[in-house]
């Protein structure tokens, strides 16, 4: 395995003018993932706790005629029993980066009507799993099943059932007209004429598939209730804040009553991006009890609780004879699963991914956000940018190939770049690209991967194994930032920092780390300003009470936004040493500055340690040293990524192997190589698996998740990982990032599969737009089966 920082000099050389920035750190909490001792939420103990089971519906669409829980209730060591009647009657939303006025509110914390295989019927607390789980067993229930709409098209055909009779926004009542929750528009320019423009017009409709995001950390919660009613809560989440919200907006109780306590995640990718319906469950069944209560679930409930929203995707793509693109075209049928969730703003975002990969003068999207009786989906990293990538990038290829142009050389004529508008998020942020290295990534990366042999190896059709080079770039935003204060997305953050007598500082920020290591980056950037070592600064575990507002890990935000405010902080922290520090050297603040641990005074070798500071601030009373921000974002650096895979195609069997992938990347200056490039290689596993082999399969006869297991779910393992994999990232520099960083998390994945199609098309001389690309529809694409 081969990693490459940068063409230009590697970071830490003695031309870097950072001693932090750039630096391979190894994450802080490294150790104690590999020693077993850091603590996850499924770690959490409380004497007396008691453990949840749910009763889930096994029908896909039921309304409960009757529920009986008298033999559950008399079964000793049960606590509480709580149905349909027992729960708030007020529906709730569960995205965590929305406003109330902006979010769906279609859940209920136990509906009195199923609408998926695995909806809550009822719950119980007891004193084992094992009694809790015979508890469910009894209970009694009389469904009326109802007619189901197992996939998008069943659900908006003429006499399909209605599976949400209202939907709340707001202080609005909407009807969804035959299951279709919003239908997305957006648009520029006149299509129709752009089309009348084109010399070439292709059109493909386009299949991918509901992804489950696999985190290792199967989802748990613990509610303890306080004697003074109060709760304090310990969740696999990806924000804190986002769910003391949405769950004190469930339970019908004020957010000071819920106390969210920050724990480490065994992974996420979006699943933990929403509350789901086990957090209120949980909640009531311990105010119900007054005991703490424990839900851990199992892996096939945790796989039918979230997955990527699949999509049928139909692109008309229109270009003049000279590789100019000039219409553009998609319609996409977008499948929510039985609850709205994330569906209608990662439909929106798909159509700001689609409209801002290339300069088209004119572009429509329409996307239709359906309800199913199928398992809810919800976020995934990407947010709809893969859904919309494959098509898109596609089209570019079969443009090529039509126009006899090299698709590098079609990608570079057309990408957007520098001073471009785009759609950050959807219709509602747009923004303008400050720094881009498309060029630099599509270039480097077209000669390390020697794509000069992709036109030779689309000749040769004999033999068993056919060998390919495919090609697939994407973007994706740093965060939700934009400029009108008032929106329909939540984007601000906060962080405190305070120096300690022993020179070390320690930072307070409610992020979630997901396990990708990214409050590790924030301690280098604190400490890249204060002048110490990342290993000086002490990142606290904390949670709602202790800490200001950070709306959610999530748009790849965590080191363009938050880690800005944690610098924006630290500056405030950075002035007030320099003040104490002139006070102690009796000298003017404007000449001293931080490095190395000291606050220096220029030009002499007179110098006081921060340590110092802070223990003559104490022996002088002059207060603790410390600092804090709240800052909201109002732009959305832009980080572009390009994968060219090289793959083997096996004639005989259909079996696909990816042989050598080269992952070029644009995220401003890195701040911790050791953490981008991991995001690199895991976003491309995840990718290759969306594009492979990775499908949640749902009994289109009983509703039931066929595959809601590791067993029947397949994932590429560490074994089946590319060994040879070259990374490297563009020579970029983002003044409006920490440090000139912008983020990197989503874009890893966005680009993966979309290079794997068009590997795989070189191979075979066949595009197949239906994923996940089986070896059945390779044999099929052959004409061999």
């Amino acid at each position: 395995m081969t990693d490459t920082v940068a063409e230009s000099p590697a970071v830490g050389t003695t031309s870097d003018p950072f001693a932090n920035i750039g630096r391979r750190v190894p994450k802080f909490d490294a150790i104690h993932k590999a020693t077993g001792r850091l603590k996850f939420v499924g770690d959490v103990r409380i004497a007396g706790m008691l453990d949840i089971k749910i009763l889930r519906s096994p029908h896909p669409h039921a309304e409960i005629v009757s529920i009986d829980t008298s033999r559950a209730e008399a079964m000793p060591g049960v606590k509480a029993v709580i149905t349909h009647r027992d729960a708030p009657a007020r529906p709730y939303g569960r995205e965590f980066a929305l406003p109330p006025e902006y979010m769906p509110r279609d859940n209920f914390v136990i509906p009195d009507k199923a609408r998926y295989v695995g909806d809550v019927v009822a719950a119980v607390a007891a004193t084992s799993v094992d009694v809790a789980a015979r508890a469910v067993a009894a209970i009694e229930v009389e469904y009326r099943k109802l007619p189901a709409a197992l996939n998008a098209s069943a659900a908006v055909a003429p006499g399909a059932a209605t599976i949400h009779d209202a939907v709340h926004w707001g202080e609005e009542r909407e009807v969804p007209r035959r299951n279709v929750l919003r239908t997305v528009e957006m648009g520029v320019g006149d299509v129709a004429a752009g089309f009348a423009e084109a010399d070439v017009i292709i059109e493909n409709t386009f299949t991918v598939p509901k992804q489950q995001q696999s985190p290792m950390e199967r989802r748990c919660i613990v509610v303890d209730p306080r004697p003074d009613g109060r709760l304090d809560v310990w969740c696999t989440t990806q924000s804190i804040h986002g769910l003391r919200h949405n769950l004190a907006r469930a339970l019908g109780i004020p957010y000071s009553r819920i106390n969210v306590h920050q724990s480490f995640l065994g992974g996420a990718f979006g699943a933990r991006l929403d509350m789901n319906v086990d957090e209120p469950i949980a909640a009531l069944l311990a105010m119900k009890s007054g005991l703490p209560v424990r839900l851990q679930l199992t892996r096939e409930e945790d796989m039918m609780s979230t997955s990527r929203h699949p999509a049928t995707v139909r692109l008309r793509s229109g270009m003049k004879r000279d590789g100019t693109l000039v219409a553009h075209e998609m319609e996409a049928h977008v499948d929510t699963g039985a609850y709205a969730c994330s569906g209608e703003w990662v439909t929106k975002c798909m159509g700001g991914w689609f409209m801002s990969m290339y300069r088209v003068p004119h572009q429509k999207f329409t996307g239709h956000v359906i309800y199913t009786n199928t398992p809810p989906a919800a976020g995934f990293r990407g947010f709809g940018n893969p859904q919309a990538n494959v098509p898109i990038e596609s089209h570019m290829d079969i443009l090529a190939d039509r126009l006899g142009i090299d698709p590098v050389e079609l990608r570079l004529r057309n990408y957007i770049r520098a001073g471009d508008a785009y759609f950050a998020q959807g219709p509602n942020v747009v923004d303008h690209i400050k720094s881009c290295g498309v060029e630099e990534i599509l270039t480097s990366g077209a000669r390390r991967i020697g794509w000069e042999r992709r036109a030779e190896l689309a000749r040769q059709k004999e033999g068993r194994i056919l060998k390919g080079i495919g090609l697939g770039r994407a973007f994706h935003t740093s965060g939700c930032g934009q400029a009108n204060e008032v929106s329909d997305i939540l984007e601000y953050a906060g962080s405190t920092i305070k120096i300690n007598e022993d020179g070390t500082a320690n930072l307070t920020t409610a992020l979630v780390d997901m396990g990708t290591g990214n409050l590790m980056g924030h301690a280098q950037i604190v400490a890249e300003t204060l002048g110490l070592r990342a290993e000086d600064v002490i990142v606290n575990v904390t949670d709602t009470d202790s800490s200001p507002y950070d709306v959610v890990t999530h748009a790849s935000r965590s080191t363009y936004v938050s880690g800005m405010v944690a610098k924006l902080a630290a500056e405030k922290l950075r002035d007030k040493l320099r003040e104490l520090a002139a006070r102690i050297l009796e000298v003017a603040v404007e000449d001293v500055a931080l490095a190395h641990g000291h606050a220096r005074v220029h030009g002499t070798d007179r110098s006081v340690s921060i340590e110092e500071i802070a223990r003559t601030a104490q022996m002088r009373q002059w207060g603790t040293i410390m600092a804090e921000e709240s800052r909201r974002a109002v732009t959305t650096a832009s980080h572009f990524t390009c994968k060219f895979v090289e793959v083997s195609v096996d004639t005989e069997t259909g079996h696909i192997t990816v042989d050598r992938v080269v992952a070029g990347s644009d995220v401003g200056n890195v701040i911790n190589p050791v953490l981008v490039e991991g995001q690199i290689h895991g976003g491309a596993a995840q990718a290759f698996g969306y594009a492979l082999m990775e499908e949640i399969q749902v009994d289109q006869d009983t509703g039931r998740t066929l595959n809601p297991d590791f067993l029947n779910y397949k994932i590429l393992t560490s074994r089946d990982a590319c060994r040879d994999f070259d990374v490297f990232f563009a020579d970029t520099y983002e003044d409006t990032g920490p440090f000139g960083a912008k983020g990197i998390g989503e874009s890893a994945n966005n680009d993966g599969a979309s290079a794997i199609v068009n590997a795989v098309a070189n191979a075979i001389g066949v595009h197949i737009t239906d994923l996940p690309i089986t070896p059945e529809k390779v044999l099929r694409a052959l004409g061999t089966i």
